[in-house]
């Protein structure tokens, strides 16, 4: 019976998990090894930061977009960070 009740369990969050616009990110924390070094990356319901020099001055870095790229339907919307025609930077 147990065993009939988890497979029920299952089903209905495969269904859930079809569904992302139940879901509400309210705050994440990650860690993330990268190219120069180990950077947090954290978001508190309102706004993404990190921890790198890139984001201190421009307010947005690699390392907020890749997080927002791997969360998926689930990151929070976007901000306009994503590189304009015309910029060809590359990041620290």
């Amino acid at each position: 019976m147990q065993d009939e009740q988890l497979q029920r369990k299952y089903i209905k969050a495969g269904h859930y998990a079809q569904q992302p616009e139940r879901f509400t990110l309210l705050e994440i924390k990650l860690q993330m090894r990268s190219t120069h070094g180990t950077r947090l990356i954290s978001y508190d319901g309102e706004s993404w930061h990190c921890t790198c020099d890139f984001y201190r001055e421009r307010g947005t870095c690699s390392h907020i977009m890749a997080a927002e790229q791997l969360l998926g339907p689930l990151a929070p919307a976007p901000t306009d960070h994503y590189p304009r025609e015309e910029s060809h930077d590359s990041e620290r």
